[in-house]
């Protein structure tokens, strides 16, 4: 067994800072806390120091660097800073993590994050949290606990996706699912709900306050 298998990972976006002092407490309790490039700064500015830091420092302040124990110089252009990342991430055996950050900046990044981990979503275990929605991507049967009434929806980034849902208020039955809006804004009916996809799927789970 890996020994960093069971360690709490966290994957911190240049994106938007979570306000949820519980999300911002599990960034900080986290074994590891990996900041990509930009992220390393409102990381710093919040008191929290990252043990690595991985992009190309475009927009990292170099004052920050020398408190930064494990320095990733990534200069590929042909690919975005969060590519890199998870490419080292699999290569160190950090394959569960949680990621922060996501949303936020330009929309392009926003959007082009989304597409980025749903190609990794097969070799790296994740769940994405925002101060609005938790986002877990999945294929095949999983099982996601829940409370009656919370708003969830499902979106795919393929096509002629097969999903099937039990405890939502509007069931899915071997439903194919494409690339759009018709599965979001269900409702959970209770403690948990089941969704089975032929492919790749991310599942949004609304919360209700911060």
């Amino acid at each position: 067994m890996n020994k960093d298998e069971h360690k709490k990972i966290a994957l911190v976006i240049d994106g938007e800072f979570p306000e949820n002092q519980k999300l911002v407490n599990q960034i900080k309790s986290s074994d590891i806390i990996i900041a990509i490039d930009g992220a390393a700064n409102i990381l710093m500015e919040n008191e929290i120091t990252p043990d690595v830091a991985i992009g190309d420092f475009d927009s990292i302040d170099l004052s920050h660097k020398n408190n930064i124990s494990t320095i990733v110089n990534a200069e590929d252009q042909n690919k975005t800073d969060l590519e890199k990342t998870l490419d080292w991430c699999i290569d160190h055996n950090y394959t569960s993590l949680s990621i922060f950050g996501i949303s936020g900046q330009s929309e392009d990044h926003f959007l082009g994050n989304f597409f980025i981990i749903n190609e990794y979503s097969d070799t790296i275990a994740c769940i994405i949290y925002t101060d609005y929605s938790t986002i877990t991507p999945c294929i095949g049967e999983t099982i996601f606990d829940s409370f009656e009434g919370e708003t969830v929806s499902i979106v795919s980034f393929e096509q002629e996706n097969r999903i099937t849902s039990t405890n939502l208020q509007y069931p899915l039955d071997g439903y194919k699912l494409s690339a759009s809006v018709r599965a979001i804004r269900n409702t959970s009916l209770g403690e948990t709900f089941t969704i089975e996809s032929s492919d790749k799927v991310m599942i949004f789970q609304v919360k209700d306050k911060l």
